[in-house]
Formats: C-alpha cells, structure tokens, sequence
C-alpha cells in the first residue's frame, strides 16, 4: 500500500515473564484485534486498534459503529474482566468537553446520562477537533471507558502523539475500562522517533499471580551458568595481542614456560584456558535492548545520529513546558528523514554491487543467501531448562551406563613427540567465522597467534598422549537450538548444533589423521558406503540405484526391490562400548583407541536457553558419538562397516544384485540405508537380516518413513513387514534429494525441480520488489 501502515496487520504481544496465557477474543479485520490475558489472580482485555485517516462521512460513521459493537461483543463475553484499548484512531478530541460539544458532528445523548464526577479532568496541547475526535469520545462515554491521555501523570500536559512536518496532533489513545483507572500507575508519550507517531506507555498496579505452567519460559539460572563470549573483531584482536604480550613479555612469547612434565604441563594449560576464557567473557548483564530490535539494515550512524538530534530538541521542548514544538523541530526532522532517504539509497545500491559481484563470481551460496535475506540471529526457545535436561537424558544418557572408555589390558604403543609444524597444519584447516565453545577461545585468536599456539599444543598434547587425561571443557557441548517447525514447546522440534572447543577441535582433528591412516590401510569401510568419504557423494549412490533398477527392470529380468530404510538417530544412539570393542577387535593403535574413548568419556552438554547466554545444567552424553565433533562421521562409518557381511554371507539368499563382478545387496550414505534384492522373497529375507543387525547393534529403525520402491512395470502393491511391523509400498521415493519412480521416470522429479525454480523465482521477486530493484540506484546498477 502506498503510505500509512503496511499489511502486516494488528499484533498483541507478552513478555514470556509475566508467565501468562494470551488468547485470541476476537478480531474486526483490519481494523481491531482482541487478546485474552490471563494470569491466575488478574485478567485483562487487551484491543489493538487502528483507523485509517479520511473517508466518506457515511463510512467513517460505519467504522465506528462497528467498533463499538466490536468492542461491546468483548465485554459482554467477558463481562467481570478490565479492559486497555489502545492504537492510532486518527481522531482529534481537542482540549476540553466543551469544545466536543460545540461541534458539529456532537450528537446529543438526549436522556441519557454519564457519570463524569470520578474522572479527572483531561487536557492536551491538541486543541483542534475532527468527527472521529467526536466519535472517540462518545463512544468512550458509552462503554463506560476512560482516556488516559492527558489525565494520568506524567502526560499532564497531553502531549502531540503525531509530529508531522505541517502540524502535530493528538491521534493516539489509550482507554482503560473505568474499574482498571485506578490501577493506572503513569501514563506517558515516549521520545522514540521511529516514524511520525510516538509510542505510548501506561503502567499498571495490579496483583498479578504467576502461574507454574501457563506458559513455558526459561527458568532464571545461576551466574555460574551463563556464558556468553565476545564477538571477534579487529578491536578485539589488538586488545589480544597486547594481553599475550602483557603475560608473556618478548617479540615472541616463550614457549619454554610450557613445563615438560606432562601433569605440570596439564595444570599449566588448565590455567591458560581460564585465563584466556575470562578475558573473552562479556561483561554480565542482561540481553541487550538493541538484540530484539532487529531494525532496518539499511539504518546507518548517519540516522542514529540525525535521530539523537531530533531526541535532543523534543526532550528540551518537554522541559521548557512550551505548547508548541519549535521551528528546529520542523527542521531536524527533515534532516531526519533527508538522511533515512540516502541512508536506503545507499544500502540499496551497495546491496545490488554485491549480488552482481557474488553472481558473476559463480557464488551460488552467497548470492542466494542475499537474495533470501535469511535471518541469522540465535532464535529465542521458550523452553524452560528442566525440560531440556529431561529431553537431553532420555535421547544422550543410558540411565546405568557401563564404562564408556576402553581400558588397555597391555602396555600401550610409544608414540613419537609431536611436530609442531603438524599442529601449524591442523590450525590453518580451522574454519573462521565460528562460534567458540565452552572456554570461550574463538578460533580467530589461535590463527592470530599459530606458531606460538602451535609451540604450547604440541607440548600439551604429548602430555595428553602420555596421561589420558583430556581437559573438561573438551569434553563439554554447548547445544544452540535451531527451530525447524511443530510446537516450539517441544524440545523434539529443534535441530541442536553443538559448540565444542576450538582447542578441542584441533586435538581432535589431530587423532583423525591416525584414524583415517589406519582405517585406509585396514579397509574396513566398503565400497557401498559413499558418505563422509574422499571423492564420494550423493550422485554417485543415485547413479549406482539408477543403474541397477534399469539393469533389473527389463521385461527379461523383471523387477528390481528396494527398501529405503530410516534409522532413529543413529549417530546419537550406538552403544560406545560396543563401538570400541569392535575397533580393538579389528586391530586399531591401542593408544588411539584409548585416547579417543577418553575424550568420549565424561562428556557432558548443556542447552544455551536465552541469548545472554544461559546454560541448562549439564546432562551426561553416554552413548553416540560425539555431535559437532569432527571424528564423528568416520567413527559411525566404521561401527556400521559390518552391516554388509551378514548380506554378503547370504548374497544367493537374498537374490543380490550384481554391479559387474560385484554383488551389491546394500547402499549406504551415512546412516541412509537402500536393501537391494531383485525379487521380492529375497527383500524380506534381507529385511530379516537387517532387522536382526541392527537389534544386535542397538540401532533403531523408524517403520513410518521406511519405504519399499519395486522398480518394474507393475503398480501393483504388495505388503511388507520389519521387525512384525507393517511398512508401506510407495511408487516414487525421495532418495538423496532425487525422485525415483517405479517406472523409471523422471515426471515426479522434474515437477519437484519446477517447485523449486518456482520458490526460488519467488525468492528473486521478493528481493526485487522489496529489496530494491525498484529503488532508482538498484535499476542504475542493473
């Protein structure tokens, strides 16, 4: 719409503090909404109103009439409950009753009376009236409701609510039933210029009783349990340097205060840490205000300066009691608004430069993420910590979980010193731009500062190859929750990625190396699985999947069976124990083995619930492998790299297909599992199989997204069971992103592929209708 307020509509909000419940009363589109705010001992009817300036006379008098049945139809609902309405009514009451009643549009009430004895005077520095002025007023009276503007301290003087460049006007209201007045506290016009209308605020006085479970918050934690990094930036790195310098004096800090014996070293790099994470902990306070006002992105220095100049003159009006706003006012405000216009120009063309830069530099990342707009800030939960910690046992914690470390029965493998230049490699794969874990360290720092970092871990990790003895806050997760959609009060509906220490990572990445040495020379992973391997990918399952069911769905074949399982969480549930007795049983390094279940053992996680950094607290991580931590993929490869032998020991059984001299009875991508058999009494023996190896390997199968695909010619369904449990026969299956169809055909997925060129088309409208191609600078640049 062109001018006046956008389509978003009318919205009532709650702070998640007051523990209430906000129903939905009622709604006059588009004009008024209705909320229900109950608390225990106190309710309240909350309208939000807005009427737009202007109109006909005869329909102007019809809005308001159908206001007030509006507002009528709510209190008689809820009759015994107070009532706040508020909103812009573009209506001018002037300054007194009298000039109400001589009016023109005064309509006489004729006998009936209104009890003006208890309500204190009003007054304003508005002194003009209009018919919605009247209109307000009138209704007012007969629903027995009270306007607060000019009559409840500090607005004594009734200040303008609309400061226009022309004039200034009282055109926003707020109304209080007459039994909720006296809990009215203040009544105020806020200095906020964040358009013409100025936001007002009233407080109230009431006994407001907090209910345990009207609506889930975060529960207050202790201080011990909040942690909240600060951000990196050039600033920061400079006021590092100087601190390493100020600890450790030289051109280079010395490496040699690192102790050589391996217990002096641990506790020696225990108070590095802690010294290093105070120095990145922010200050302790709250969240701050700017963090909920996402604001205009195009809204630079140049306005919050231009605004804080128009704040100044309106603050000096207000205390210099004058009636009317002066002349400089007139002029910062269009000096204001001069500056908002360049201010989006600005952005705008800047915006534009990048999005043609990105796409001619072939980043389809970046530029569809400017296109989208996404927003990246954390996503506030209103889930209370005990929740969290119920959820987080019952999916990470075996409740009498055995030993989750392997213990060496023999002497252990000397390993070599460690090479600093090695660690020097492991810092520079460190991806920039991520959060830190636990102690704080950003990854930014260790990069400014490789070579004596490198010095110091090399050091501490031959210490930690010596004892075992991994530092706690390696072993802790802090798990940042993503919404993905259902209720947001279940913990199920969130996708956790957990922070883990940047230290840690590099530790970890440095047992990786063995790791990935010894399996490539064991060859215990097979060619059926493709994820998280060198040179593998998706397509190439796809490609292989494609390939057989051509092969086997001829006329002369027949048919080709698959079955598409979906296991629960596999990665968080595999037994540890399990997981190191089959490494030790394949001949892993004993010493790897053991460090690697040593930096397993003990781990905790702890869910951040609030954007000030509050932490639940920390929930025992017993089983699965470690989230977020990059040894995790290979380990899981590794645990289910047996799944193929009981196939393999049954290939003629099962009726496996072949891939040339190779028999092909599985395909894997991570935890993704494809059953292959070309008839279908060999897919439910291998069903069978699969059933019975995932029961001997702890893993669980989801029956409801298990699919059966026959790829032939035949439509016809048949029934399927796993585990006594019915799964269903579909004729197109979403494998790997790609749409297979029993015939073979690519209808279904060319469709999908049309969806979402369509959505991304969508995406670029959006972006150019709102985001600035119709902007002057943005069809310059283009």
């Amino acid at each position: 719409m062109n001018g006046g307020r956008p389509k978003g509509g009318l919205t009532i909000g709650i702070s998640l503090k007051l523990r209430a419940k906000l129903s939905l009363v009622h709604a006059l589109p588009p004009y008024a909404i209705t909320g229900l705010i109950s608390g225990g001992n106190f309710s309240l009817l909350v309208t939000n109103v807005y009427f737009p300036p202007g109109g006909l006379a005869a329909d102007l008098t019809s809005r308001w009439e159908s206001l007030e049945d509006f507002l009528l139809s709510c209190y008689l609902k809820y009759p015994n409950v107070p009532s706040i309405t508020g909103g812009d009514f573009n209506a001018r009451i002037a300054s007194n009753r009298e000039a109400l009643i001589k009016s023109k549009w005064w309509v006489d009430p004729g006998a009936q009376t209104y009890d003006l004895v208890y309500i204190p005077t009003r007054i304003s520095k508005d002194v003009k009236v209009n018919k919605a002025g009247v209109m307000l007023y009138q209704m007012a009276l007969r629903l027995n409701l009270i306007i607060l503007n000019g009559r409840c301290p500090p607005d004594i003087p009734g200040e303008f609510t609309h400061l226009g460049l022309k004039s200034n006007s009282v055109l926003d209201y707020v109304l209080v039933s007459r039994d909720l007045f006296l809990n009215v506290t203040s009544f105020k016009i806020d200095n906020a210029q964040f358009s013409d209308h100025l936001p007002l605020t009233t407080k109230l006085c009431v006994d407001w009783h907090l209910l345990e479970r009207s609506h889930p918050i975060p529960v207050i934690v202790e201080p011990s349990t909040k942690i909240k990094g600060i951000r990196w930036s050039p600033a920061l790195a400079h006021s590092y340097t100087d601190f390493i310098r100020e600890k450790f004096p030289g051109e280079q800090p010395d490496v040699g205060i690192v102790p050589r014996d391996p217990i002096t070293c641990m506790n020696f790099f225990s108070c590095l840490i802690e010294v290093l994470t105070r120095f990145f902990t922010s200050p302790s306070y709250g969240v701050k205000n700017d963090y909920f006002k996402f604001g205009a992105p195009w809204f630079n220095s140049a306005c919050k300066l231009a605004r804080l100049h128009l704040h100044t003159i309106y603050n000096d009006y207000k205390l210099s009691g004058a009636l009317a706003l002066p002349p400089s006012y007139s002029l910062a405000k269009k000096a204001y608004k001069q500056a908002q216009k360049s201010a989006k120009r600005e952005w705008h063309l800047n915006r534009w430069q990048t999005i043609i830069s990105t796409s001619k530099s072939h980043n389809s990342r970046k530029f569809w993420s400017l296109i989208k707009g996404r927003n990246t800030k954390y996503p506030l939960t209103v889930i209370p910590a005990p929740t969290w910690e119920q959820f987080l046992r019952k999916y990470f914690s075996v409740a009498e979980a055995p030993a989750t470390h392997w213990r060496p029965s023999n002497p252990l493998p000397v390993w070599h010193n460690t090479d600093p230049a090695e660690i020097l490699e492991l810092i520079a794969e460190l991806k920039t731009g991520k959060a830190p874990g636990p102690d704080l360290v950003p990854v930014e720092a260790i990069k400014l500062h490789s070579a004596w970092w490198a010095g110091i871990l090399a050091k501490t990790f031959d210490a930690i190859n010596a004892t075992g003895l991994i530092p706690g806050t390696w072993k802790e997760a802090i798990i940042i929750p993503i919404y993905k959609k259902g209720p947001p009060g279940d913990p199920g509906n969130y996708r956790n990625i957990s922070l883990l220490s940047s230290i840690g990572k590099i530790y970890a990445r440095f047992l990786l190396a063995r790791l990935m040495k010894w399996s490539a020379e064991a060859d215990l992973i097979g060619h059926e699985q493709a994820g998280f391997r060198l040179n593998r990918s998706t397509t190439d399952q796809a490609i292989i999947l494609y390939h057989l069911a051509r092969k086997y769905s001829t006329p002369r074949r027949g048919q080709l069976c698959a079955a598409f399982i979906d296991l629960k969480a596999a990665f968080d549930s595999i037994p540890r124990q399990l997981l190191w007795d089959k490494l030790a049983c394949w001949g892993i390094d004993r010493r790897l083995l053991w460090l690697i279940s040593q930096l397993h053992a003990g781990s905790v996680a702890r869910v951040r619930i609030s954007p000030a950094g509050d932490l639940t607290n920390p929930v025992p991580v017993n089983k699965g492998v470690r989230q977020g931590c990059i040894l995790a993929p290979l380990l899981f490869n590794l645990f289910i790299s047996d799944m193929r032998n009981p196939l393999i020991d049954s290939q003629k059984f099962i009726h496996t297909p072949r891939i040339a001299d190779y028999r092909c009875p599985l395909l894997l991508y991570a935890d993704d599992a494809v059953l292959l058999s070309y008839s279908r009494v060999g897919l439910r023996r291998a069903l069978k199989i699969f059933a019975s190896y995932c029961h001997s390997n702890h893993l669980s199968i989801n029956h409801t997204k298990s699919k059966v695909l026959i790829f032939s010619r035949s439509r016809k369904l048949y029934s399927w069971k796993l585990e006594g449990t019915k799964i269903e026969q579909v004729h197109k299956f979403k494998y790997l992103g790609i749409y297979f169809q029993y015939n073979l055909g690519w209808k279904e997925h060319v469709e999908y592929l049309q969806n979402k060129t369509k959505a991304l088309s969508h995406s670029l409208l959006r972006f150019s209708t709102l985001r600035g191609l119709i902007h002057p600078c943005g069809l310059e640049s283009v």
